[in-house]
């Protein structure tokens, strides 16, 4: 040892002897070695669906969406297509909306309030007087 190692140290010498290595290895090896890590997501767990369900009901685009699940936006529209086709979301022009598809009742109502909301009513004034 250096003069300064020496002042450091004293007797002992930093690291251990080279005798004392394959023992603390050994010992090492004997532990169980942890193959998943702690912090990591569950194995079925699909971002995309977590997203779309944790989104509160209405449209979003592609890249919103993609954002929030932090994936990029050519896995996310992939991811996204096959939702649709399993019917989780729908596909409204470029957006994505988790909303459920109207009915046909809904659609009739709709159709009617567009039809029916300028016209005014006229009563024949000899049926009311």
């Amino acid at each position: 040892m250096c003069a300064a190692c020496r002042a450091r140290y004293g007797d002992a010498p930093p690291a251990p002897s080279a005798r004392e290595r394959p023992a603390a290895f050994a010992a090492r090896a004997a532990e169980p070695i942890s193959t998943i890590p702690e912090r990591r997501a569950p194995e079925g767990e699909d971002r995309v669906r977590r997203v779309v369900r944790e989104l509160p009901k209405g449209e979003y685009s592609t890249g919103r969406i993609a954002k929030a699940a932090g994936l990029n936006q050519s896995k996310t529209l992939r991811r996204l297509r096959q939702l649709a086709q399993s019917g989780e979301i729908r596909e409204v022009g470029k957006r994505w909306s988790t909303e459920r598809p109207p009915s046909d009742i809904d659609a009739a109502l709709d159709r009617l309030q567009a039809r029916t909301s300028n016209i005014r009513i006229v009563r024949d004034r000899s049926l009311v007087g």
